[in-house]
């Protein structure tokens, strides 16, 4: 069941991204549960500190695994893995954004977004079977951000697009979004160094009490 504002109508989160069930995002209740979010609370996010949600799409999907191909499956974090400190599933399309000096070569700057299932083979990192069933929150901001989940980990909530537009031209986010070769190129920059910092922040550096400073001053933001 969705659970949306009226000052998003006319728009709609796409793509099959969003958190399973039991996923923490750092918010000001502390972590919380996606299940457990609403309207309203506000979350950790990478360049613009504590920002409210304005949108919270739920589904339960049905995967009967027999019928979900290799790269159509969740992505599976192991333990420890990205300083997250429990298992963690993804969805296949969940952007996650990674710094690495190869994404700046490539697009001329060091953060990027690429999807999940690129993550494949990095730090025990694999595609796998949840269960038949698994329930999927998407939550929407008024623009792009990137928050905290888990720990570290830093995942794209991309800003909801109109249904209808002049152009038919999805609205140009903050950040840029890779996909692939572009995008597996610069995870195999990852994996082969084996680099966790590329994708994960050390909890140990994230704002005590989740202030209203922001997180990473020093990035240049790009103007919308």
């Amino acid at each position: 069941m969705a659970e949306t504002s009226a000052a998003l109508d006319g728009l709609l989160i796409t793509g099959q991204a969003g958190f399973l069930r039991g996923t923490h995002v750092a918010s000001n209740l502390g972590w919380r549960a996606v299940e457990a979010l609403s309207v309203g609370d506000r979350v950790l996010t990478f360049d613009h500190a504590m920002q409210p949600i304005v949108d919270i799409q739920r589904e339960t999907l049905i995967m009967p695994e027999g019928n979900v191909a290799g790269q159509r499956r969740p992505v599976l974090v192991p333990d420890g893995a990205l300083f997250n400190r429990r298992e963690l599933w993804l969805m296949p399309d969940q952007g996650m954004l990674i710094e690495c000096d190869a994404a700046q070569d490539a697009v001329g700057d060091p953060f990027a977004v690429v999807p999940a299932r690129l993550l494949n083979g990095l730090r025990g990192i694999s595609l796998g079977y949840p269960g038949e069933q698994i329930e999927v929150t998407t939550i929407g901001f008024n623009k792009d951000e990137v928050i905290y989940v888990e720990g570290g980990m830093l995942a794209h909530c991309p800003s909801p697009q109109p249904l209808y537009s002049e152009t038919g031209k999805p609205v140009q986010g903050l950040y840029d979004v890779l996909s692939g070769p572009a995008a597996q190129f610069l995870v195999n920059c990852i994996i082969e160094d084996d680099d966790a910092l590329a994708v994960a922040s050390d909890p140990a550096e994230l704002p005590g009490g989740f202030h209203d400073g922001p997180v990473r001053p020093s990035r240049p933001v790009r103007a919308t």
